[in-house]
């Protein structure tokens, strides 16, 4: 503005010496057209020049900082990129997608039936029918030779009168009696008893035959045998010892005692040195089986009830218990063969397991093939 003011004062000089009225101001010039026309043209000249430098100048001087600030964000800037740098660093590796598929719903869970349990064991061994005691083998009587003087005299020597003394007879005959087993009979009436589950008859019949026979064993076995049926287990033990005091070695009465006690730590290893000695003792391995059945060992206890089969095959318990073992394991065909097999030879329904349980678990697995 001071320029303009300025080119406006020089321009009322110049115009005051041309005209000579130095002593008017500028309200006294008269206004006139010729004059005031390059005093615009040049008072706009004045104004551009003056509008031309301050854009100029505006336009040229830029926003400028210090050397600390810029240094400052210089460093910020750096700063952040290494930072961010480390954080990349330090975040662990991105997994690969994979693509999968979606899975489909679950089936409805669905509660499988339960099997039923097997029929329960039969631990304990029944008496074994009495054996007939063969005959008692006759002297042997020493071959006499018999001499006859008519026959052995040559026939040209005249034979010597012989006199005869004869005496008037006694009466009195020698006869040899034989004398009737009549313990066999009774012992066979007793187990017939037992079998057909009378077992106050069949207590008596033993108890007969063990008045004539104190140390007879079948007798003890049989009695034994009834005490367990009848729950008098301390009974059944106490025949079970007097046959060990007879025959320390006794492998039915030895095995019915590991049956009272068989977590006695070394009834696996007895049972089996015993078997070395007797290996064809089927109480023996019943007894060895009945001990594994006890800790749910079935392979092994299905081993040793299958050799007590073998080796007595018309046992109905033992056959039975085979049966149970082998429906432990799953082989149910088998199980279902042994199961009949086992009432087939229990007539009389006294060998110990429940008849109406085997049968109804046989008619299950038949039902199931």
């Amino acid at each position: 503005m001071s320029l303009l003011l300025d080119a406006l004062k020089k321009s009322g000089d110049k115009k005051q010496e041309g005209t000579g009225l130095s002593n008017l101001t500028l309200e006294d010039v008269p206004p006139s057209r010729t004059a005031s026309a390059p005093s615009n043209a040049s008072s706009r000249a004045a104004g551009e020049a003056m509008f031309a430098a301050k854009k100029k100048k505006s336009t040229s001087g830029g926003w400028k900082l210090g050397l600390v600030p810029t240094t400052l964000l210089i460093a910020v800037v750096l700063g952040s990129g290494y930072g961010y740098y480390v954080w990349l660093q330090i975040q662990p590796p991105a997994q690969p997608r994979v693509a999968q598929r979606t899975a489909p719903p679950p089936a409805p869970f669905v509660v499988a039936p339960i099997a039923p349990a097997a029929p329960a064991l039969v631990p304990f061994i029944p008496p074994q029918p009495p054996q007939e005691r063969p005959a008692p083998a006759q002297p042997v009587q020493p071959l006499v030779t018999a001499r006859n003087e008519d026959f052995d005299a040559p026939r040209n020597k005249p034979q010597a009168a012989r006199t005869y003394n004869t005496r008037p007879a006694t009466g009195i005959t020698v006869q040899r009696k034989v004398e009737t087993d009549t313990v066999t009979p009774a012992l066979l009436d007793a187990y017939q008893a037992y079998q057909r589950g009378d077992y106050t008859t069949a207590t008596q019949g033993y108890r007969e035959v063990l008045s004539k026979d104190p140390h007879n064993r079948d007798a003890l076995l049989g009695l034994a045998a009834i005490a367990q049926q009848q729950g008098e287990d301390e009974t059944a033990q106490r025949y079970y010892r007097q046959l060990l005091a007879l025959d320390p070695r006794d492998p039915v009465a030895e095995a019915a005692l590991m049956n009272y006690s068989p977590d006695s730590g070394n009834s696996e290893s007895r049972l089996k040195l015993m078997l070395t000695d007797q290996p064809r003792s089927a109480a023996l391995h019943f007894a060895l089986a009945n001990y594994y059945a006890g800790i749910s060992s079935w392979g092994d206890a299905q081993q040793y009830y299958f050799n007590a089969h073998t080796l007595e095959p018309s046992n109905p318990q033992f056959t039975f218990n085979l049966a149970v073992s082998l429906d432990h394991l799953g082989q149910r065909k088998l199980a279902a063969q042994y199961y009949q097999q086992a009432l087939q030879l229990d007539t009389s329904g006294n060998s110990g397991f429940d008849h109406a349980q085997a049968q109804h678990r046989l008619n299950e697995l038949t039902s199931a093939k």
